[in-house]
């Protein structure tokens, strides 16, 4: 079998070599035009992360394509119904919870971006660089006694009900997936959407992008927030209306937010005129980061092991 790897930096190599089991494994970045097309023309297995959108653009070079495999919870990188026309296996880690549960570098940018904001880390760490001392115009706030509200109350929301707790804040989450008898156990107080805006201090997005998640968070309820409040989006850029973020911001409706996803991200078509960038470069409440949540050596290393251990299974019959 031929395994061709669209971005191979840091790549694991136990999973390489799981793949190598297989047959040839070539790496995109090595090959010349002429061999791109030749090699896509035999792969088997597309191994791929987060840079690339495998559209049917991608699909029509492939026709042996058997699987790709994706180390990701989200797939919306990946044109699914047309890998499902063309009976192409998609080898993720979405809906691999128990797997997953180790798995805490995404919550863990969370907190740091919650952190960053209430106490101005990155602008106060900048005017520091620029010479100056000044400890009062960077003053934040603590989060012991907040409330943290979690869009959201999967496995990521409830990670995050622990680190929140932790720092002594009151949990409550919104998800109509989990009960209410679920979230009590993990010390959450089960609220709706409406009432997660009015009241948290700190607002974390945990949900998937779905067709009913798309552009789910909008002005409404940005209006309900509090102007001390704190939004935070780790999830997918597509669940949010980032007009309405960039509104909110403006018109001082929040305190702050920060955005580890942005709409439209793959292959970069978000940044050219990007009017939240933009907003960054004049104000200090805003903090952009270019989708790291998963992007910790041991999180990605222990995700394309797993991955890579469902193709082996499956191909190497």
């Amino acid at each position: 079998m031929t395994t061709l790897v669209l971005e191979e930096k840091d790549y694991s190599q136990k999973a390489l070599a799981l793949y190598k089991k297989l047959g040839d494994v070539f790496f995109w970045r090595d090959l010349d035009e002429k061999q791109k097309n030749d090699i896509s023309a035999k792969t088997d297995i597309l191994i791929v992360r987060l840079a690339h959108k495998i559209d049917k653009k991608w699909l029509d070079k492939m026709p042996n394509l058997k699987a790709v495999v994706s180390n990701t919870t989200g797939l919306n990188h990946l044109d699914l119904a047309e890998m499902k026309k063309r009976k192409i296996k998609v080898i993720s880690l979405k809906g691999r919870v128990s797997f997953l549960k180790n798995v805490t570098a995404t919550a863990e940018e969370t907190l740091g971006l919650i952190l960053a904001l209430a106490r101005n880390i990155p602008w106060a760490f900048d005017d520091v660089k620029n010479g100056h001392w000044n400890r009062d115009k960077w003053k934040g706030h603590q989060m012991l006694g907040k409330k943290l509200g979690l869009l959201g109350c999967g496995r990521l929301g409830k990670i995050m009900a622990k680190y929140g707790r932790a720092l002594g804040m009151e949990v409550m989450a919104c998800d109509p997936h989990v009960s209410n008898k679920s979230m009590k156990k993990s010390g959450i107080q089960k609220t709706d959407m409406k009432n997660l805006f009015h009241k948290a201090d700190v607002l974390t997005v945990h949900v998937s992008l779905e067709k009913d998640t798309e552009n789910l968070v909008r002005e409404k309820y940005f209006r309900m927030m509090k102007p001390s409040a704190y939004f935070i989006n780790t999830s997918r850029g597509e669940i949010i209306d980032e007009r309405a973020l960039l509104d909110a911001l403006k018109e001082k409706q929040i305190a702050g937010a920060g955005l580890d996803v942005m709409q439209n991200e793959v292959e970069n078509k978000h940044l050219p005129g990007n009017k939240l960038i933009d907003y960054t470069k004049n104000n200090s409440n805003l903090i952009i980061l270019p989708h790291l949540g998963g992007a910790a050596y041991e999180a990605m290393h222990i995700t394309e092991e797993f991955v890579a251990n469902i193709a082996y299974k499956i191909f190497c019959k």
